[in-house]
């Protein structure tokens, strides 16, 4: 056998022994990572703040899991408790609106375009405090990066009682409170 041909079979074993010893991405990383999230609540929304914190976490996991729904509240959620000057809100929200665009699926109602621009662009419309952007190839990194997880399968859904999302009767998101059944 050539130098070659062994340097590369010896280069695929080793490939295959690291990836196969990799730590998958689990619910409890979605959850660590959904954390790390900072949420800027104003004195008179504490509550609804918390209790969205509290969803915003069940979701984040879901989204993980594959659900299109989730992704796109995980998406306007960041967006909405953001912090102005935190690029991690920034490349979250536009990262998780990316993918909802990118996805095919007859749930988009076409909005999502607009909202992708407003939390992917330097210009938003709102009264929020002044944006910071992260760089588009900062962002595609954090795209793949949840592409990836999510093809792993290895996140699996939770129930959301927040929104009566029960994940043996419903399956995903859309179907919350109704079950799957009644929807097809």
């Amino acid at each position: 056998m050539s130098k070659l041909m062994k340097t590369m079979l010896g280069a695929i074993a080793l490939t295959y022994c690291v990836s196969a010893h990799a730590k998958p991405f689990t619910n409890q990383d979605a959850v660590a990572e959904a954390k790390k999230y900072k949420f800027v609540c104003g004195e008179d929304d504490k509550l609804k703040c918390r209790a969205d914190r509290k969803q915003f976490i069940k979701e984040y996991q879901n989204a993980y899991a594959g659900d299109f729904f989730a992704q796109k509240n995980v998406a306007k959620t960041i967006w909405k408790h953001r912090d102005g000057q935190d690029l991690n809100s920034q490349i979250g929200a536009c990262a998780w609106e990316t993918i909802v665009v990118r996805t095919d699926t007859i749930y988009k109602n076409g909005i999502e375009i607009y909202d992708q621009k407003d939390m992917c662009s330097h210009l938003s419309g709102d009264d929020k405090p002044p944006q910071s952007y992260a760089p588009a190839d900062v962002v595609e990194k954090k795209i793949e990066e949840i592409k990836k997880n999510i093809q792993a399968r290895t996140v699996h859904l939770v129930n959301v009682e927040e929104m009566d999302f029960d994940v043996k009767r419903d399956h995903e998101e859309s179907h919350a409170g109704v079950g799957w059944s009644d929807k097809y």
